[in-house]
């Protein structure tokens, strides 16, 4: 049996299974209440980081693994389209003028993801709807310095929200599996990748 250890941080919950020296396995839960660099939600009677709560939470269809799954999903798009911009000289004022600011981050109010945490409930879950269909609108505000990983979230987007009949799909899989393991193949697939390339251009 491995070692159990829980980790707390401010409406994060990080609960590793298992610490083993090179095989760390754990579980990532209550994303949608995560807090990350992020303006206060109008609708703020569940959260203030609205923007991360899955569709059908928003659409209050209950709680299950899929909806952590899709959290982390919307947290990670955030960052790529968020963050990245440090040769963009003009998303934030600079504290001095004097010396750029090295932290360069894109104000949420110019992006697309301003309708993830603006208005109802129903209409932020209708709109990320919208924009998991029309996913290249997503894709394109991405930072030049998550360029790369386009196509990783391509991938985990089919994983979440595409089914065979090509339905658009918000439910969840009895077996957790095919969620799980289809979204750790889709990092292992770009690690794969990475690796390649630095090898390739050393």
């Amino acid at each position: 049996m491995g070692r159990f250890f829980i980790g707390t941080f401010p409406k994060i919950i990080i609960l590793l299974l298992k610490l083993l020296l090179r095989d760390p396995r754990g579980m990532l839960i209550d994303l949608d209440l995560a807090e990350l660099d992020s303006p206060l939600s109008r609708a703020s009677h569940r959260t203030v980081t609205i923007q991360f709560m899955a569709i059908e939470v928003l659409e209050d269809k209950g709680h299950t693994y899929r909806h952590d799954l899709e959290s982390f999903f919307y947290v990670f798009i955030w960052m790529c389209i968020r963050h990245g911009h440090e040769d963009v000289a003009d998303w934030e004022e600079s504290t001095s003028r004097s010396q750029p600011n090295k932290r360069r981050v894109r104000p949420a109010r110019n992006s697309i993801l301003r309708g993830w945490y603006i208005g109802i409930y129903v209409e932020i879950a209708n709109t990320k709807r919208g924009h998991m269909v029309g996913f290249e609108y997503i894709t394109a505000e991405f930072a030049p310095g998550f360029s790369g990983l386009k196509g990783l979230t391509e991938e985990l987007r089919n994983v979440l929200f595409s089914r065979r009949d090509l339905a658009f799909f918000t439910g969840t899989y009895r077996d957790r599996s095919i969620m799980y393991d289809g979204m750790i193949n889709a990092f292992n697939k770009a690690i794969s990748h990475l690796g390649k390339e630095e090898q390739a251009n050393p």
